[in-house]
């Protein structure tokens, strides 16, 4: 069964313009199963294919006394949609939408490093990004096409990135309009971008002297945040072959 309210108005995505709140409130707009709208939310979703590769985000709900457990966010066409574990909230009923930080705040990393890894990959190592780069929780891989593989190159793509960490180089989100987009985009990584068709405005993340991507993800405001890099051999090989001649770079933050 299926609720609604008479507001049509698609949910706020707040961690669009603040990648570091971790609350807010929220009116309940739809409700169809387990599956919960609401008008504003601090929740990245999964399922978009512009703000993804990277993990949904989880939290809590919370109405009046009552804890709902988010175990996953997921975007269905322009709608985010919050699956609680409990019974869901009334339409019209004011909650509290609350994010796990912690787990956020790990894809944070992971993602950020991912713009300063396929960056480094390609300006190292040639080639173009294929479309895939997946970001989870854990380990975060790239995959390149027509690059060179030696593992003498991997090591220096580590070496640059922790040296960009360390340079503490500031990271910021912009729109541009979309008829001036072509403009900002690396065709090596054209595989891999994907624009909104319905916006005016497309949002940008600027690595302080190294990058300007599309992307609709969570960032970090400073490169010293992720920490450190560390690559990942597989059969004691940096680069791993893949399908259609892809080789796949993975590494992890620590």
């Amino acid at each position: 069964m299926t609720t609604k309210t008479e507001i049509n108005d698609a949910t706020k995505a707040l961690y669009l313009e603040d990648s570091y709140l971790k609350d807010c409130k929220a009116t309940v707009l739809n409700v169809s199963g387990r599956r919960v709208e609401l008008t504003h939310t601090v929740l990245n979703p999964h399922g978009d294919a512009i703000a993804h590769p990277q993990p949904h985000d989880k939290g809590t709900l919370v109405l009046g006394r009552k804890l709902l457990s988010v175990s996953k966010t997921i975007l269905e066409g322009d709608r985010i949609l919050h699956y609680v574990k409990e019974k869901p909230p009334p339409v019209g009923s004011e909650v509290g939408c609350y994010l796990d930080w912690a787990r956020r705040y790990r894809i944070m990393r992971n993602h950020t490093a991912m713009h300063i890894m396929a960056q480094l990959a390609l300006d190292i190592c040639g080639g173009r990004i294929n479309g895939n780069l997946e970001c989870r929780d854990h380990i975060t891989h790239i995959d390149l096409r027509d690059c060179k593989t030696e593992d003498s190159l991997a090591k220096r793509i580590e070496r640059e990135a922790n040296k960009i960490i360390q340079e503490d180089r500031k990271i910021k989100i912009f729109y541009i309009p979309l008829k001036e987009v072509q403009e900002f985009i690396d065709p090596r990584k054209a595989e891999s971008c994907v624009i909104p068709s319905n916006v005016e405005k497309v949002r940008m993340v600027s690595i302080e002297g190294l990058c300007s991507d599309i992307c609709y993800g969570t960032v970090l405001r400073s490169t010293r945040e992720i920490g450190h890099i560390r690559m990942l051999p597989k059969h004691n090989k940096f680069f791993e072959e893949k399908a259609g001649g892809n080789k796949r770079l993975a590494f992890v933050v620590s």
